[in-house]
């Protein structure tokens, strides 16, 4: 299979010599796992006593203390593992994490869970 007439055209143009580089916007300067992590604990703020998100994370991690509502406080890191707890046990979502460490959690969760059924009948 050859490259289309118009390929080669702009290959022969020299069009290959250019380099193309990807410039983020500033906006975009913020770690998207600071964001992540962030917006993952907000969602989960219902079955939580208080979350803070270090600042100055690297571009390829972000953590958290979290406090349980038990009183507990947690480190939460997250990475492109998953969701690490206190740098031991990683978990695929920060809802496995907090089941796994909080009953209270669990609880509020699922009568979060049952106000919203009832609210769509």
């Amino acid at each position: 299979m050859s490259a289309p007439p118009w390929f080669s055209k702009l290959y022969n143009a020299g069009i290959h010599q250019y380099t193309w580089k990807l410039t983020l916007p500033k906006i975009m300067s913020s770690s998207f796992y600071h964001t992540e992590l962030s917006r993952a604990l907000s969602e989960q703020a219902f079955g939580l006593a208080r979350f803070d998100v270090y600042r100055g994370s690297s571009p390829h991690e972000a953590t958290a203390s979290v406090t349980l509502l038990e009183g507990r406080t947690i480190r939460i890191t997250l990475t492109a593992r998953g969701y690490q707890l206190d740098g031991d046990q990683i978990f695929e979502s920060i809802e496995g994490l907090l089941q796994a460490v909080s009953a209270a959690y669990e609880g509020r969760r699922r009568e979060a869970l049952f106000s919203r059924l009832q609210s769509l009948s």
